[in-house]
């Protein structure tokens, strides 16, 4: 229980906790009982009505708790990822001298990214219905929230608010660290691209023409034998052409795809 409990609190999710395990605990008994019983009805083979009851009630829990685990992950990397443009305006409010409470507040309103927007919303809740100071705030929203950026971000804050009360000098300090880093990795990612579509041209593009014209040079001296395969010609133009390039361009699209972050 300790586990989904977890899983509950850095996902983020809108509705309570006690929700969650209800619909945890009765949405896959119940797809189970209804896939089963309405397969059994079709068929008339209770074994039917059972294997089809038991994979659609394990799809259901599979759902069910991997649905936590997509929402960490997106939250995770909106935060990763835009953090710094928000710290980017959270900065000048500090520098000009507006409370960290009052700059959370305007940052919550106009955030773009729904994910930050919300959990600072969140901050501002807890400042305004709980009492709690804007550190304590923000520690207790770093709690919740599964991003190491924003987890070290705000520590910082709050050992430098004990130090210090110029926070701005300190959130720049920390913001330049973070941009130089989106650098470092912007740079190795143009690296990883230029590799990945060298390797994208050889086996997508090039890769088939070759094959094309090696079977057409070899056509006089028959069909390629493939252990007990015998492949013409134009089956080989067909299968090159139709299934594998296809299939390797989504695969390449898909490391491609993966390796944009930064």
């Amino acid at each position: 229980m300790r586990a989904f409990f977890e899983l509950y609190r850095l996902s983020g999710m809108a509705y309570p906790y006690r929700r969650y395990m209800v619909l945890l605990s009765a949405v896959p008994p119940a797809s189970a009982a209804a896939a089963g019983l309405a397969a059994w009805v079709a068929t008339g083979l209770p074994l039917a009505g059972l294997a089809l009851g038991a994979a659609v009630g394990l799809t259901a829990l599979a759902a069910m708790v991997l649905y936590p685990l997509h929402l960490i992950s997106a939250r995770r990397t909106h935060f990763e990822v835009n953090l710094p443009y928000t710290l980017g305006v959270l900065l000048p409010l500090l520098t000009a001298g507006v409370p960290l409470g009052r700059a959370v507040a305007r940052i919550a309103e106009t955030e773009e990214d729904r994910y930050i927007a919300r959990e600072l919303s969140l901050v501002v809740r807890d400042m305004a219905v709980m009492g709690s100071s804007p550190i304590d705030a923000l520690m207790h929203s770093a709690e919740r929230v599964p991003s190491q950026s924003y987890r070290e971000t705000v520590n910082l804050l709050a050992r430098s608010s004990r130090i210090t009360e110029r926070l701005d000098a300190v959130l720049m300090a920390r913001l330049d660290w973070m941009l130089r880093q989106k650098q470092i990795r912007a740079a190795s990612l143009v690296r990883s691209l230029a590799v990945l579509f060298e390797m994208y041209v050889i086996a997508v593009q090039l890769l088939p023409i070759l094959i094309a014209i090696i079977s057409l040079s070899l056509s006089p001296l028959g069909p390629l034998q493939i252990g007990p395969l015998s492949l013409d010609p134009l089956t080989v133009l067909v299968l090159s052409g139709l299934i594998y390039s296809p299939l390797a361009g989504a695969v390449f699209y898909i490391l491609f795809d993966s390796t944009l972050n930064i």
